[in-house]
């Protein structure tokens, strides 16, 4: 595992409680992630707030502007994890991101929401392939 900030891809749209759990959850991923010595940028965590701040009311508002922010935290990223919880495979957030991870050659990770406690520099030792890559974007 390569030093150096990762960035973490999970679902945010959904009802309220879905949004308040995926809110939540990131937050204890990315405590885990800091416990174990990986630094982790999580955009679920803070990101609504901005969008709030600039009153950006509509969905698509909120993508035209906060997309851009984000691929630019994507690009000096060592790579991205996508933590599998529900909602991921119909995520247009997470869609997004896989695509410009695949154009940009960027590694991805993925895992299981059970798996943050385990030995992540290990989980974070083999990204996917490209097959494998958009084997993911086709689920989606």
């Amino acid at each position: 595992m390569e030093k150096g900030l990762y960035y973490l891809a999970i679902p945010y749209q959904g009802s309220e409680e879905e949004k308040k759990y995926r809110t939540e959850f990131s937050l204890k991923v990315t405590t885990e992630f800091l416990r174990q010595g990986i630094h982790l940028f999580s955009p679920v965590i803070y990101v609504n707030k901005i969008a709030e701040e600039l009153g950006l009311s509509s969905l698509e508002k909120r993508r035209e502007i906060i997309m851009p922010y984000l691929f630019d935290f994507l690009k000096v990223s060592k790579g991205l994890i996508l933590i599998k919880i529900d909602g991921w495979q119909k995520s247009w957030g997470v869609q997004q991101e896989l695509k410009f991870c695949r154009e940009a050659h960027i590694p991805v990770f993925t895992m299981q929401a059970d798996e943050i406690a385990k030995n992540l520099p290990k989980i974070l030792s083999a990204s996917l392939g490209q097959l494998q890559l958009s084997s993911l974007l086709e689920k989606v």
